[in-house]
């Protein structure tokens, strides 16, 4: 059985990618892209869904089709079977400490892993709400913000519950500023020490060891309106998330303001998916509709191969696992220092 898993959470957009990235490069730990999957289909009462639909549904589930996870029955129900998914990545990466990273549904990990930890990455909301502009699931800062809104009150509310020696945050402003220092906190936390090992991630993956320029680099692309959208939106949780206002006149939104931007997105949202997926995004949405599943699976599973290979590369492929070495460390953290003037 693994030890106590760490829970890495956040809303989508706050970073938690290079957060996640970052961990699992440390030499000790090991961490899952992502258990949405499994938190999803726990009940709000704790409860646990019956296995065969469990696995019907994992059939059309994006991140589970890339995590090389194997449900093994043999282990016994749900909580056992999702329970052996951390077991079967600390045994692929022969490491002996497991995290995995979280959007939301906090509590419920506590139905599996009752003795869980948890850190957790915020960033400031109007930096979260301009990145969402490009994803369906966004479109607009006003729209897209609202993940954000929802994983800090889930956050806050379980801290509430938790003991502090079981969790602790990380801003990302801070993350990238001074990686090392933050790090070596988590680590800490964790029962670790701190590696430089844990920035070798950005020689196999798409992504850059951290940049202490990008930190605000969004402040000079976010225009007035977006910001005052996000702040209507966001509300008393920009300042009690400890982020300070703007200074801009505020707006109110009306309902019928929030209906005219979600129609504009619904229209963008099917253009997008026709342009990725075609005749199959049509297919996908009326097997899906009329409920048939044999034809539906196929669909899905064909729309999520195509969204996975667009995604960026943020993963270590076999057979490229990096060998760390002080000449490495020394030109990624030139990098980092160039990037950041």
């Amino acid at each position: 059985m693994p030890n106590a898993p760490t829970f890495l959470v956040g809303a989508e957009r706050s970073g938690t990618t290079l957060f996640r990235l970052l961990v699992d490069s440390h030499p000790e730990v090991t961490c899952i892209e992502g258990l949405d999957y499994v938190i999803s289909a726990v009940g709000a009462d704790g409860s646990y869904p019956d296995l065969d639909a469990y696995e019907q549904y994992l059939a059309t589930e994006t991140v589970y089709s890339t995590s090389g996870f194997e449900i093994d029955r043999s282990k016994g129900g749900f909580a056992e079977v999702v329970d052996d998914f951390m077991t079967q990545r600390m045994a692929a990466a022969g490491k002996s400490n497991v995290a995995a990273l979280l959007h939301d549904g906090f509590e419920k990990a506590l139905a599996l892993w009752p003795d869980a930890k948890f850190v957790h990455i915020v960033r400031d909301p109007r930096a979260v709400g301009l990145s969402t502009v490009p994803f369906e699931w966004g479109g607009h800062p006003y729209i897209g913000i609202y993940k954000w809104i929802d994983e800090e009150r889930e956050w806050m509310a379980l801290t509430e519950k938790l003991p502090a020696d079981r969790w602790m945050e990380v801003r990302f402003e801070e993350l990238v500023t001074d990686h090392a220092a933050q790090l070596t906190k988590v680590c800490e936390f964790m029962g670790l020490s701190y590696t430089d090992e844990m920035l070798s991630y950005a020689a196999v993956t798409d992504y850059e060891a951290p940049i202490p320029g990008k930190a605000d680099e969004w402040r000079s692309v976010i225009t007035d309106e977006q910001i005052q959208y996000v702040e209507a939106r966001v509300g008393d949780l920009l300042v009690e998330r400890g982020f300070e206002p703007s200074g801009l006149p505020a707006i109110t939104v009306t309902e019928a303001d929030a209906k005219k931007i979600k129609a504009s997105l619904r229209t963008k949202k099917w253009k997008h998916k026709l342009t990725s997926h075609g005749w199959v995004a049509v297919a996908e949405l009326i097997t899906r509709k009329i409920g048939i599943k044999a034809l539906h699976t196929p669909m899905k599973q064909r729309m999520n191969a195509d969204e996975s290979g667009n995604r960026k590369k943020s993963w270590r492929e076999p057979g490229r696992e990096y060998a760390y070495s002080p000449a490495k460390e020394a030109e990624l953290a030139g990098k980092t220092a160039n990037a950041g003037r």
